[in-house]
C-alpha cells in the first residue's frame, strides 16, 4: 500500500509540473492575443509569441496526459553526455556556419551532427533524414517564408 500511496503522489507532482507549464502558455497567450499576427509570408508582432504559446500548451498537455497515463517513475540517474554533446555540437555548427556557408550547408550539418545523439544511429540513416530535414528547411525558411538567407555560400 505504501508503494501505491507513493506512486500517486509522483503522477500527480508530474501532473502539476505539466499545469504549471499549461498556465505560463496560456498567460503568454492572453498577453499576445492583442498584437496583430498578420500571414505567415508577413508576419506581424503577435504571430511568433501566439505560435510559441500555442505549442508550450500543447506540449503541457501531452505532458499531463502521459503523466496520469504513466504509473512508475523512470528513474534512470544517470547523465546522458553523449545526447547532450552532440545536440550542443550541432547548435554551436549551426551558429557559427549559416553566415558563413548559408542554411542549407549548415543544416545539413547541424542534423547530421545532432542525430548521432542517438546510439543507434546509423550513417545511412543519419544521411536520409538529413537530406529529409534540409529540403523541409529549404522549403519552409527559403521558398514559403522567403527569408533573405543565402541557400549557399556568398
Amino acid at each position: 500500500m505504501q508503494g501505491t500511496e507513493q506512486d500517486r503522489q509522483s503522477v500527480a507532482q508530474r501532473a502539476l509540473s505539466g499545469g504549471v507549464l499549461l498556465v505560463i502558455g496560456l498567460l503568454m497567450l492572453a498577453v499576445a492575443w492583442d498584437y496583430p499576427v498578420g500571414r505567415l509570408t508577413q508576419m506581424g508582432p503577435g504571430f511568433i509569441p501566439r505560435a510559441i504559446a500555442l505549442v508550450i500548451c500543447a506540449l503541457s498537455i501531452a505532458i499531463i496526459v502521459t503523466d496520469l497515463k504513466t504509473t512508475r517513475v523512470a528513474q534512470d540517474g544517470k547523465m546522458h553526455w553523449r545526447g547532450l554533446a552532440f545536440v550542443s555540437a550541432a547548435i554551436l555548427a549551426f551558429a557559427g556556419l549559416i553566415d558563413i556557408a548559408g542554411l542549407i550547408p549548415s543544416m545539413f550539418l547541424a542534423v547530421g551532427i545532432s542525430m548521432f545523439a542517438d546510439d543507434a544511429a546509423r550513417p545511412l540513416n543519419v544521411l536520409i533524414y538529413a537530406c529529409l530535414a534540409t529540403f523541409g528547411g529549404w522549403l519552409l525558411f527559403l521558398v514559403a517564408l522567403e527569408l533573405p538567407i543565402p541557400a549557399f555560400w556568398r
